[in-house]
């Protein structure tokens, strides 16, 4: 592959890293406490809920992209063999980091659902249940990128 366009796929792939799990963190560091302890805020839940709307197709346009840039990188790389081999340190992180995402995946279409639970009952053990599943993908996003940086 030309140097140049691979160049041009890895700022890609990093920054729809970036945007997604970026996206993640930001909410649970900064958006979501920021929202709660400001005591003007009677109801945080409906701001919150409409925060996560807009995040929502830029966490999409992340997944898709990171999976159509990760499988070029993947093409382009001489040390990757296949998905979920895990014969070298190299591609076992990497599948590591394909499992992890599986499952990031999965969460996010989990807490979706959720989410639409919390706009409907308003029941505190629901948006506890939602903050859970945003702490246990923002873990693993954190985890995703510490093995990206190993490979």
């Amino acid at each position: 592959m030309n140097p140049q366009i691979e160049n041009i796929i890895r700022f890609l792939h990093n920054l729809f890293t970036a945007l997604w799990i970026g996206g993640m963190l930001s909410l649970l560091l900064v958006t979501i406490p920021g929202i709660r302890k400001n005591k003007q805020v009677t109801a945080p839940w409906p701001i919150i809920d409409g925060i996560q709307k807009r995040l929502n197709p830029i966490a999409i346009i992340s997944m898709v992209g990171l999976g159509i840039t990760g499988m070029l990188l993947s093409r382009a790389s001489q040390d990757f063999t296949r998905l979920f081999d895990f014969s070298s340190s190299y591609m076992s992180a990497l599948s590591i980091k394909h499992i992890l995402i599986i499952l990031m995946v999965i969460v996010a279409v989990l807490r979706l659902y959720v989410n639409k639970q919390v706009g409907q009952k308003k029941d505190p053990k629901t948006q506890k249940q939602s903050m859970l599943l945003l702490v246990l993908n923002s873990f693993m996003g954190v985890v995703v990128v510490f093995l990206s940086s190993v490979l």
